[in-house]
């Protein structure tokens, strides 16, 4: 019985999430989404819309890993995401040309009936990494310095993080988390994030 019911996805899915009761909408840089306020903290200090493992950052994030979740507004998209644009994506991660950056799975994926580019990155921290990130705007000097320098930033190891790209309001929102460990909760703090997501 074809057209009967929901039709199948084109990709697999993204498991939806349920809005937690303790979830709160903030807003920065012309984004505005929802997380959990019992497992994560929201701090824009570093110029993004960011949030933070609540516990680790609380606790002053002693070791320097502290997962965290932020959302960034790319650029003008009508229509919907094909896999022509997640390669176009692919491609311009890779051209950075980063030293320790590697893009270790991409697909395109369905979440809340949309199509959206799902990606899995490993990240060490270089020197090359380091500048990137001041050159950004993503962190200074003296967040190094607080952190206990380059060399101590550089022995965190290697990071992996999610990249989930989805088209919100007419615009290209990139979503990256970060995982030391599991990425379950990052993965379900992103997707709360771009499922009540709004660009004004």
């Amino acid at each position: 019985m074809a057209g009967c019911g929901s039709k199948e996805s084109k990709y697999p899915v993204l498991e939806d999430v349920k809005e937690p009761a303790a979830a709160e909408e903030v807003s920065f840089n012309g984004f505005t989404g929802s997380y959990d306020t019992d497992k994560w903290v929201f701090d824009n200090s570093m110029g993004n819309f960011a949030i933070y493992d609540k516990a680790i950052y609380m606790a002053g994030n002693p070791d320097g890993q502290c997962p965290n979740v932020n959302a960034n507004i790319s650029q003008d998209f009508e229509g919907k995401l094909t896999e022509d644009d997640m390669n176009s994506l692919m491609d311009e991660l890779k051209n950075m040309g980063i030293d320790g950056f590697t893009v270790v799975k991409n697909e395109m994926r369905t979440f809340n009936g949309e199509p959206v580019i799902y990606y899995e990155t490993k990240t060490e921290i270089t020197d090359d990494m380091i500048e990137l990130l001041i050159e950004n705007g993503n962190m200074t000097e003296a967040d190094i310095d607080a952190m206990g320098g380059r060399d101590r930033l550089k022995e965190v190891g290697e990071t992996d993080s999610i990249g989930i790209a989805a088209v919100i309001d007419g615009k290209i929102v990139i979503v990256t988390g970060t995982y030391y460990d599991e990425s379950a909760d990052v993965l379900e703090a992103m997707k709360l994030l771009l499922k009540t997501g709004k660009v004004s």
